[in-house]
């Protein structure tokens, strides 16, 4: 991810700088660097001049108090070390006598020592939109600023893309827990900053009896306050692993007719029931789908989804053409070549017989094609998914409609993906299925009932006390559901059912919908 900010590049490899108790500072702050860019808009090359004296633009005026409202939402800090110094302190000549006399004494006082922080690579601050004119000016004034901390921390500041390492967390409490905290400027630093500098700066200089040397008068820095300043946490970025494919394989078989929707159940059985024929007693519970009991069930296995000439239109095969796809768990492939092998037609009594023809194993995972530019996948249900569970009751935190029941099916295909789902009820137990979906942004964008009385076209079996409600569904499938593989989701995703089938749509219309949910 690459976004547009601020990035510092230290040409030495070190940041040296200290806090405002005299202790080394690790890293430069999102205050230091506002510090730093109201000094270039003050003195550099943008400022301009009025009575003989440099101020700084209007338009710099703006982009500072701009990034007051507007704290980085990203940061990028890279792999870094802290260099810890021999001694604990030094002590430095303030270049004035401290007792005059036979044997003046000059001041010395004890400084923090810092060897600095050795830095691998730049160090950036990110926002996701920023207006033109304040880029432009940003843009300016980071040529001005010649280091970031002392004198010797020289600095190369550039305006462009950052690589963020780390994202602003939104915790409303100031205790919640963070990865790093970084102060930042508030609304007012600008003018804090200004009011310092006028004290240490006044506009009429002191006179001459006022400028005169005082045996007791030591250096003092002039004073640096911190009112409009705030620390703001930051979480790092944990890129997300997208989630293994369900199936691994995709066997294509050539047919020589194509299989209509409302007939999709029924051949799928038919081609199902042959396979476990032909393996006879050496058929495994991958296929065959009857596991011994105590053992904990895989969350797919073999299944079977005929394919059409639209539909393969829409994979990365389509010179295939018509067939039925059988799609292979990983470690089943090899007893599922085995069996295909076998059969080489179907038959139905109330119907002819299909041939089978050539057989392609391909990937699962990149099944479909690529989105194309401009267009967000989303899936549709073909030809309708069938609920795997009674209705649960309805509770507090679920109204349990179609949408949810769709959502249930997804975290059923990809249960072995999900965190486990605790409870000791079954409604507690699918809610905590779908609370695990939703937070990888499924969503359920539309679903509609089927009336249709023939429930066979849509469901083999059932299980007991679960009442067969095909419905069309069309899902987001978030960060979830990869957006190449093929998918089928619902009680009859095995046999025939539930197919999810690329749908995409302009992308600024699907964004328009996650906006809104």
């Amino acid at each position: 991810m690459t976004i547009t900010g601020i990035r510092a590049r230290f040409p030495l490899g070190v940041y040296l700088a200290h806090r405002p108790d005299g202790s080394p500072d690790p890293l430069p702050s999102t205050l230091r660097l506002h510090a730093a860019l109201v000094s270039a808009a003050s003195v550099g090359s943008t400022a301009e001049v009025k009575r003989s004296t440099l101020i700084r633009t209007a338009a710099a005026t703006r982009a500072l108090e701009w990034i007051e409202d507007n704290p980085p939402e990203y940061v990028e800090l890279p792999a870094c070390r802290e260099n810890s110094p021999a001694r604990g302190h030094s002590f430095r000549d303030e270049g004035v006598v401290e007792k005059v006399g036979k044997a003046p004494t000059r001041r010395k006082t004890p400084r923090t020592v810092g060897a600095g922080t050795a830095v691998s690579a730049p160090i950036g601050w990110g926002w996701d939109d920023v207006p033109s004119e304040v880029a432009d000016t940003l843009a300016a004034l980071c040529g001005d600023v010649p280091c970031l901390g002392e004198a010797d921390s020289a600095v190369v500041l550039e305006y462009g893309e950052v690589v963020p390492t780390h994202r602003r967390s939104h915790a409303i409490s100031p205790f919640a827990p963070a990865g790093i905290r970084i102060p930042s400027p508030l609304k007012g630093r600008l003018d804090e900053l200004d009011d310092l500098y006028r004290d240490a700066n006044p506009a009429i200089p002191p006179s001459a009896a006022r400028d005169q040397w005082s045996a007791t008068e030591k250096p003092t820095a002039p004073p640096i306050s911190h009112v409009q300043a705030v620390e703001i946490g930051y979480d790092p970025i944990v890129e997300a692993t997208p989630p293994d494919a369900p199936w691994a394989h995709v066997i294509h078989i050539e047919t020589d007719a194509s299989i209509p929707n409302s007939e999709r159940v029924a051949w799928s059985v038919t081609l199902h029931r042959a396979m476990v024929a032909a393996l006879d007693t050496e058929a495994p519970a991958a296929i065959t789908g009857r596991y011994l009991s105590g053992i904990p069930k895989p969350a797919n296995r073999v299944a079977i989804q005929p394919l059409d000439v639209g539909v393969m239109s829409l994979s990365r095969h389509r010179r295939l053409g018509a067939g039925i796809a059988v799609m292979v768990p990983e470690g089943a492939l090899e007893i599922t070549e085995q069996a295909l092998r076998a059969v080489t037609r179907l038959y139905r009594r109330d119907a002819d017989p299909i041939r089978l023809g050539k057989r392609t194993t391909v990937d699962a995972a990149t099944f479909w094609r690529e989105p194309a530019d401009g267009m967000a996948r989303v899936w549709e249900s073909l030809p309708a998914v069938v609920p795997e569970t009674r209705r649960p009751r309805r509770t507090q935190r679920r109204q349990w409609t179609l949408g949810e029941s769709g959502l249930l099916s997804v975290g059923f295909v990809f249960r072995d993906e999900l965190p486990a789902a605790p409870g000791t009820t079954a409604e507690e137990r699918y809610a905590a299925v779908v609370d695990n979906v939703e937070a990888h942004d499924v969503t359920a964008l539309t679903t509609a009932p089927i009336p249709d009385a023939d429930v066979r076209r849509y469901a083999h079996k059932m299980p007991q006390g679960v009442v067969a409600q095909p419905y069309r569904l069309q899902l987001d499938g978030g960060s979830l559901l990869p957006d190449q593989a093929i998918v089928a989701v619902g009680q009859s995703r095995h046999l025939g059912g539930g197919l999810l089938v690329p749908l995409d749509l302009p992308a600024s219309l699907v964004e328009m919908w996650r906006s809104a949910r």
